[in-house]
């Protein structure tokens, strides 16, 4: 009965000792990680991911590696610029692990060193920057942070994929200072922009006043011009119509000058015959002159022949 016991309990140890193999000599590795796998503690190989069986024992699983990209905060510390000021960063990092054997072997804990040489990094980058290039240059501190993490880090297995600066901070007594120093900086800028503001509508108005001046003087000078040519015209129109008459005198002076005399004699006759005590004295050769003219001629006639009836009346009766 004894003996039955017994065997019975080195079968059930058997089965299991032989079922703690089974399991422990399968491993899954997913995706985006490896296995470090060890035998009797000596590296043996990178499991890549997948269904793999491994002699327990003697080979062993040490660690599983995350190959993905992993972000981290690093813990906000004070750094003291180059004017004396001190200033509370917080950063963040994103790094994957490029090297598996380097990360595992080469340092007891990558990831503490990272950020140790961070940490190291940024108080010697900002201890050559003013506070005024500390707070407007996060851009230029991530990018030189970047730069000497990238050659640190590359011996630990890991590469530094992005470095932020997150926070800048400063004592409130240095903020309430800086306050005071950009409100009286806005208002100089302020007060600039409006002096600049006037000065600009003071030359654009003096130049509206001489570009309306210069189209003023312009209007005149064309109006004058206009004016001119208008005169000019009219005194041209009227020369040519008084040379058109003496042309038309000449003529007419050419064909019939004796005939105009007589007519001119004529007119000036008349009006020296309008006055009641005028006395009209005329060479014979004048009166003879005016009979040439046809009607002179025929009111002579006329007023000859009352003078001869009256005659011829006279010496009858005498």
């Amino acid at each position: 009965m004894f003996s039955n016991i017994a065997l019975i309990v080195v079968i059930v140890i058997v089965v299991a000792l032989l079922l703690w193999i089974l399991f422990s000599s399968i491993a899954i590795i997913h995706t985006g990680e490896v296995g470090i796998v060890e035998r009797l503690g000596v590296y043996v190989k990178t499991m890549e991911p997948g269904f793999h069986v491994v002699l327990p024992i003697i080979y062993r699983i040490t660690e599983v590696v995350n190959m993905k990209q992993i972000p981290m905060r690093v813990a906000e510390q004070e750094v003291i610029t180059k004017d004396n000021v001190v200033v509370k960063i917080s950063e963040t990092l994103k790094y994957h692990i490029t090297d598996v054997n380097a990360y595992v072997y080469k340092n007891k804990d990558s990831v503490t060193s990272m950020v140790q040489d961070t940490r190291a990094a940024l108080r010697g980058i900002i201890g050559n920057m003013d506070l005024n290039d500390v707070l407007n240059g996060t851009e230029t501190i991530n990018h030189s942070l970047f730069d000497q993490l990238s050659e640190v880090t590359a011996g630990y297995g890991l590469n530094v994929d992005r470095a932020n600066i997150d926070s800048v901070e400063v004592d409130q007594d240095i903020q309430e200072s800086m306050n005071k120093l950009l409100r009286a900086s806005r208002e100089k800028e302020a007060n600039i922009m409006q002096a600049d503001g006037f000065k600009q509508a003071a030359i654009a108005k003096a130049e509206g006043g001489k570009q309306s001046a210069i189209l003023e003087a312009e209007g005149n000078k064309q109006t004058q011009i206009l004016e001119a040519e208008g005169r000019a015209q009219s005194q041209r129109l009227l020369y040519v119509a008084i040379r058109d008459q003496i042309n038309s005198v000449n003529e007419a002076l050419v064909h019939n000058t004796d005939a105009y005399l007589q007519y001119k004699n004529l007119e000036t006759m008349e009006k020296v015959a309008e006055g009641k005590n005028n006395t009209i004295v005329m060479p014979t050769a004048a009166l003879d002159s005016l009979g040439k003219i046809p009607a002179m001629k025929q009111i002579w006639d006329q007023s000859e022949q009352p003078k001869s009836s009256d005659t011829e009346t006279t010496s009858t009766t005498k």
